[in-house]
């Protein structure tokens, strides 16, 4: 079987997408879910938020400049034929790359798709979500040690746009947290059989639980050996070579992995200023104000 049909048959599998606000855990959930023999997920392709616009974009160039009259034209059903063709193709090399030979489910982790899960639904109607959430605080703190982490011109360009952490939770609130939460929880009231939802802190403390309520959800085996297997591949240990949980390293991607790290950084004022942006969605979430 050539490339293209192989594409074509790996869209015939259960396509997902892990989504949720940026340092939410996409990636923790990521790591998990690739530990199982049928799910093969990987990330950031940036399908939504780059592919897509940019092939509309290049075939809008080209109907500008062809000569094949309207025959020569794609229609937006074709443009989205084309972007799923495309992702097929990366979870084709995804799974070759895996090395896994019954790969059941095939998974994609970009969190700015939370905010493109119309575009998404349209090319892959039959698609599942997951979106983890996180106490928004937390997202805040390991944000802005994640950006704090780069060095040189990345640094200094995050210094400007930041000059403290207060102008950081606010951009992070409104622009990310509150919108990715509210868009993806939207789509979960249109299409609740595919959606599902877990909380980064219930992740920590009911691991088994949670792993297997995704695997169940995604169609794949969810026996112990496979949940085990999850938790492994996922385990902060496992993506941090050796670190228990809650060592702190500030120069990894996985800084911390705790529960509540805001308490140790959040002041008065940062407190005013979540609450008066995030106040109402934390408490929504059910999250301690």
């Amino acid at each position: 079987m050539n490339s293209a049909h192989r594409a074509a048959a790996v869209l015939d599998k259960q396509v997902f997408f892990v989504l949720g606000c940026q340092k939410s855990g996409t990636t923790w959930v990521q790591k998990l879910l690739d530990g199982h023999a049928q799910v093969c997920c990987d990330g950031e392709a940036y399908f939504g938020p780059l592919l897509q616009p940019l092939l509309s974009q290049a075939l809008n160039a080209y109907h500008q400049r062809h000569k094949a009259g309207n025959a020569g034209n794609f229609n937006q059903q074709e443009l989205r034929q084309l972007f799923a063709f495309a992702c097929g193709l990366t979870f084709q090399r995804w799974i070759d790359a895996s090395g896994k030979t019954d790969v059941r489910a095939v998974g994609e982790k970009t969190p700015e798709h939370a905010l493109c899960l119309g575009e998404l639904d349209q090319c892959f109607p039959s698609c599942r979500v997951i979106h983890i959430i996180r106490d928004g605080r937390d997202v805040c703190v390991s944000g802005y040690f994640h950006n704090l982490r780069q060095g040189g011109d990345k640094l200094r360009g995050f210094r400007g746009r930041f000059p403290d952490f207060n102008s950081y939770i606010e951009y992070t609130v409104t622009r990310h947290w509150v919108a990715y939460i509210q868009q993806a929880r939207a789509f979960g009231v249109r299409h609740p059989q595919r959606y599902h939802e877990l909380r980064y802190e219930q992740l920590h403390t009911e691991p088994g639980r949670e792993i297997a309520a995704m695997l169940e959800f995604l169609g794949v085996d969810c026996d112990e050996p496979s949940i085990a297997a999850c938790a492994e591949a996922g385990s902060f240990k496992t993506l941090t070579a050796g670190r228990e949980r809650g060592q702190e390293d500030k120069q990894s991607f996985f800084r911390k992995g705790v529960v509540g790290d805001w308490k140790n950084h959040f002041d008065a004022s940062n407190t005013e200023t979540f609450m008066r942006h995030g106040g109402a969605l934390l408490h929504e979430l059910g999250y301690e104000a």
